[in-house]
């Protein structure tokens, strides 16, 4: 419990930090990191419109009405 709490408080961080310690913890090949961080980045889609999704993720939808 004492690690899950702390593993919670270490990754309440912005969005922009959690992709970086994504990337880090996949270079240098940290698995329980790599796990944790990338289990929060699907969190934050889970349940999520495609739209929310883009909101989230601030992805430009460059579909046109037919292509989507």
């Amino acid at each position: 419990d004492e690690l899950k709490a702390w593993d919670a408080d270490f990754i309440n961080v912005d969005q922009a930090t959690l992709f970086e310690l994504i990337l880090a913890a996949n270079y240098l090949n940290i698995r329980s990191l790599l796990e944790l961080t990338c289990q929060t980045a699907a969190d934050m889609i889970k349940d999520k419109t495609v739209e929310e999704i883009r909101q989230i993720f601030q992805i430009v939808n460059d579909y046109s009405p037919e292509e989507e």
